[in-house]
């Protein structure tokens, strides 16, 4: 039961053992999967420490069987840390009708200039 709480809390995204312990109380899939048992955050956190490789493994072939059946694409993926600063104030943002004042105004301006306006 452990470890199936464990894939599925990968599979959502919760790694905390603390959260899971809290999620066995607050979510019903959580709660389904645990048969509405509450395992202990340090139990949840030894069985991780106590079969990190097995469920390493675990994961390897859940992926490679996933790619196989074609639910899954494997490749490499590129992130860029480049910081960026920004300008943004409250004085200097538009809202959606000045916005869409300045777009009829560049509109008229454009056709003014071809002779149309």
């Amino acid at each position: 039961m452990l470890l199936d709480l464990l894939v599925y809390s990968y599979a959502t995204g919760v790694f905390s053992s603390r959260k899971l312990e809290r999620a066995s109380y607050d979510s019903v899939a959580f709660r389904f999967i645990a048969a509405y048992d509450h395992p202990d955050h340090d139990a949840i956190a030894t069985l991780r420490r106590r079969l990190l490789k097995d469920i390493e493994k675990l994961f390897d072939d859940v992926l490679e069987l996933a790619r196989e059946m074609g639910v899954l694409k494997m490749g490499a993926i590129g992130l860029d840390g480049t910081k960026i600063r920004a300008h943004a104030s409250r004085d200097s943002a538009l809202s959606y009708q000045h916005a869409g004042d300045d777009r009829g105004a560049g509109q008229g301006a454009a056709r003014a200039r071809e002779g149309g306006a």
